[in-house]
């Protein structure tokens, strides 16, 4: 794997533990971590400002965060960091898609905390919004996930026909990491508490070994469960382009599951 990690962060002590994982995983990958952080000035600051010291208060934030971003690098080995960036925006997410699209990145790492307040609930968070839009896989790294080496890789699907292109991707990164993909279905419609194994599905666009399918009353609790049972180190998923309100459930569906998991959750996106 060639192309560097994009990792983003806010300082926070989520974003302090997913990049001590990210820094182990680019380790894994012998690849470097391109850092980057989104700046802006909070609303009611901006608007007690006379417009001549705007500037200069931006001046001040970029250099503070510039700092901070250092100080980070610093933290880890030399030869896993590649570029740093401090980018002014007010939409965090958008800011990130860019520069994953500008750059190539092939993969985002980021840490997630949850939503703690309504205002979260309501907008979404910058995690679950990059998800959506960006260009390559991203990587949700719970506070709970501790680095191991990656073995063992879930990837939950609905049979989409659409899967092939985060199959491929999936692929090419399970092999960088040596790692066996698990294929996984919970079907909520039958008899809950049966597995079935080795399944096979007509015009899927990839063969499998390993294929599992849970009857489950609850999809979240049924993946859950197979991530324990199965001693998963990584949770799939696929976010496929739909309409409107398809996409909204899908991603209620997927915002959920990324946030309730204690392993890394793999998002594939419109990317």
């Amino acid at each position: 794997m060639n192309a560097h990690i994009l990792f983003p962060t806010d300082f926070s002590e989520a974003a302090q533990h997913a990049f001590d994982y990210t820094v182990k995983l680019a380790e894994a990958l012998d690849t470097q971590i391109d850092l980057m952080s989104v700046y802006h000035l909070p609303i009611g600051d901006a608007s007690r400002t006379a417009p001549h010291q705007i500037d200069e208060m931006l001046r001040q934030r970029r250099g503070e965060v510039m700092r901070k971003l250092n100080e980070l690098a610093d933290s880890a080995p030399a030869k896993r960091i590649g570029q740093m960036r401090v980018d002014y925006g007010m939409f965090v997410y958008q800011e990130i898609v860019d520069v994953a699209s500008k750059n190539g990145h092939q993969l985002i790492a980021m840490g997630t905390k949850g939503e703690r307040n309504a205002f979260e609930k309501l907008l979404g968070s910058v995690t679950t919004h990059t998800m959506m839009n960006a260009p390559c896989p991203v990587l949700a790294i719970p506070m709970d996930a501790q680095y191991r080496p990656v073995k063992n890789i879930a990837y939950a699907t609905n049979f989409e026909p659409s899967d092939e292109q985060a199959i491929e991707k999936l692929n090419g990164l399970s092999e960088a990491l040596q790692a066996k993909l698990h294929f996984l279905h919970v079907d909520t419609a039958k008899k809950y508490g049966l597995t079935e194994h080795y399944v096979m599905v007509e015009d899927y666009p990839r063969p499998f070994s390993d294929f599992s399918v849970i009857n489950h009353e609850s999809a979240t609790e049924g993946i859950d469960e197979y991530v324990k049972d199965h001693d998963i180190d990584w949770l799939a998923l696929f976010l496929p382009d739909r309409k409107f309100w398809e996409r909204l459930l899908h991603r209620s569906f997927t915002k959920k599951m990324t946030f309730h998991s204690k392993v890394p959750t793999l998002v594939f996106g419109k990317g």
